[in-house]
């Protein structure tokens, strides 16, 4: 996927009124406050200063896309969802946690990592971490088989853009470098720790075009009418 057709596709999102993030992780906070309530819960988490986000925006906490409800000094509160809480490790998440923030991309930003629309797939548990000289090579286990995973694609972790290989039925590794390991919540993971999924979107939209009959050709014509040559 060429630079132009990742720039096209999200573009259209955006002014469409979606958000959309890269995985490339500007900011990590400090879970302080976890409050169940009705069947969802509200978070808060201890981020610093954000002073470009203001409540009712929606920022991506490990990748998933929540509504920013209020601000209270550097505290940002958030209301998760049943469904958010059932598909996502938010089940898992403790005070004292460590997550990775995002805030949604702008029409005149640059798009360094891979389109992440903020929608968890599923989940993984951490397998395996051993460092590779300046790299961590960490493993991972889905909840799910998928064929959406594929050898050196893109996929989010705990919104995180990174490239799996070594694919094995649920099993995936990656190779953390220096800079991502020390800036995102992957530094404080072990193993069992449960991390949030979301597979590449344009996987899912080639998917679903090619589902609508035969009739769909996939053809430069029909790439470039959908936004994505």
């Amino acid at each position: 996927m060429s630079r132009h057709t990742a720039e096209s596709a999200w573009c259209r999102a955006i002014l469409n009124g979606d958000d959309m993030f890269t995985g490339l992780i500007e900011h990590t906070g400090i879970v302080r406050r976890i409050e169940r309530k009705d069947a969802g819960a509200s978070i808060t988490i201890e981020i610093g200063q954000l002073p470009q986000a203001g409540v009712g925006d929606s920022i991506a906490v490990n990748g998933a896309c929540l509504t920013l409800t209020s601000v209270v000094n550097d505290r940002y509160a958030f209301d998760v969802s049943s469904e958010t809480i059932r598909k996502t490790g938010f089940a898992h998440s403790r005070s004292g946690d460590v997550a990775n923030v995002e805030l949604p991309l702008r029409l005149s930003d640059r798009l360094h990592g891979h389109i992440v629309n903020g929608h968890v797939d599923c989940t993984a548990a951490v397998y395996g971490m051993r460092p590779s000289g300046r790299y961590h090579i960490v493993t991972f286990e889905l909840s799910e088989r998928t064929h959406y995973l594929v050898e050196k694609g893109f996929i989010a972790v705990d919104g995180i853009s990174v490239t799996p290989y070594d694919i094995r039925e649920r099993l995936f590794t990656i190779a953390v470098i220096p800079y991502t390991y020390e800036h995102t919540n992957l530094k404080g993971r072990k193993v069992g720790d449960i991390v949030n999924i979301e597979f590449d979107i344009i996987a899912k939209y080639m998917e679903s075009m090619l589902k609508r009959g035969s009739d769909n050709k996939i053809t430069e014509a029909f790439l470039k009418e959908r936004g994505f040559a």
